[in-house]
C-alpha cells in the first residue's frame, strides 16, 4: 500500500498536478458518550454483538453494566479531554460518534459510544468574551453569560453588560432547576453558556457539572473577571489582596 502511494504521487508530480495538503481533522474538545461497563472482554464482545443485531445500547446497559449509568442507558453526559481513565479518554476521543468500541481500563470492560462531539473550546479567552458581549442582548441571543460571583464581590466589581447573577453559593439550586427546565428565565442547553467568577476556578466547576448533564456548549472564561479586567477591559476593578488572596472568594 505504502509503494502504491508513493507511486502515485510520483506519477502526479510527473504530470504536473498539484497536490493538495490534507487538511487536518479538527479534534472534539468534548464528547457526549454513553458506555456499558461489564467484567470480562467476552462479555463485552457479546454487548456489541447484542447492540449490532438491533438491541437498543440503552436497553442493553440498564440490563448488564455494572455502572451507575445503567439508570440513564448508559449516558455519561459531555466530557472533557481528562476527565476520564486514560484508556477509556483515549477511545471516546479518537473514534467518530456513531461507532461503537470496547476498551479495558482498571474497572473492566467498557463498550462505549460516542452520541456527540463538540468543537467549541471549555475555556474562553477574556479578549473573546469582550469581543462577543454584546451577543447576550441579541434577539434572538447566541450567547447566555452567567456571573458566579457573591453578592460583596459583585460590589467590588459590578456585573458586566449581559450577565445574569446566578452565585456560586446557590448553584446546588439553580443548577438542578437549569437541569430540570424549571429555572426562570431558563437556561438555553443548545445555546453557548459562559459562566464567569473572580478567577476562574468556580467558572470552571459549574462548566464541567453543567455539560455532564446536557450543557455541551457550556464555557468558562480563563482567569475570570480578574484576568478581564487585567487583559481586555483596565475599566473594570480588579479586588486582589497585597498577598495575591481574595478575601471574598479564596483563591489566589
Amino acid at each position: 500500500m505504502l509503494r502504491l502511494l508513493l507511486t502515485l504521487i510520483a506519477l502526479a508530480g510527473a504530470a504536473g498536478l498539484a497536490l493538495s495538503t490534507p487538511t487536518a481533522p479538527k479534534v472534539a474538545t468534548r464528547v457526549r458518550v454513553s458506555h456499558i461497563l461489564v467484567d470480562t472482554e467476552a462479555m463485552a464482545e457479546t454487548v456489541m454483538e447484542q447492540v449490532e443485531g438491533g438491541q437498543p445500547f440503552e436497553a442493553v446497559a440498564e440490563m448488564v453494566s455494572s455502572c451507575d449509568s445503567k439508570g440513564t442507558g448508559g449516558d455519561l453526559g459531555w466530557i472533557s479531554p481528562g476527565l476520564m481513565v486514560p484508556q477509556f479518554d483515549a477511545a471516546a476521543f479518537t473514534f467518530p460518534p456513531g461507532e461503537m468500541v470496547k476498551v479495558q481500563s482498571d474497572f473492566g470492560w467498557h463498550v462505549l459510544r460516542v452520541a456527540e462531539a463538540s468543537y467549541v473550546a471549555a475555556e474562553m479567552q477574556p479578549d473573546e468574551l469582550k469581543r462577543r458581549l454584546g451577543e447576550a442582548t441579541a434577539d434572538p441571543p447566541t450567547l447566555q453569560l452567567v456571573d458566579l460571583r457573591d453578592n460583596e464581590e459583585l460590589a467590588r466589581a459590578p456585573l458586566l453588560a449581559g450577565f445574569r447573577h446566578l452565585p456560586y453559593t446557590k448553584w446546588q439550586t439553580w443548577a438542578e432547576q437549569a437541569i430540570e427546565g424549571e429555572l426562570e428565565p431558563a437556561l438555553d442547553r443548545c445555546v453557548e453558556t459562559v459562566f464567569m467568577d473572580h478567577r476562574g476556578g468556580r467558572g470552571e466547576r459549574i462548566m464541567q457539572y453543567l455539560a455532564q448533564q446536557g450543557f455541551g456548549s457550556a464555557r468558562f472564561v480563563r482567569g475570570g473577571i480578574n484576568a478581564y479586567a487585567e487583559e481586555a477591559d483596565p475599566s473594570v476593578p480588579t479586588y486582589l489582596e497585597s498577598d495575591g488572596d481574595c478575601t471574598t472568594c479564596h483563591e489566589h
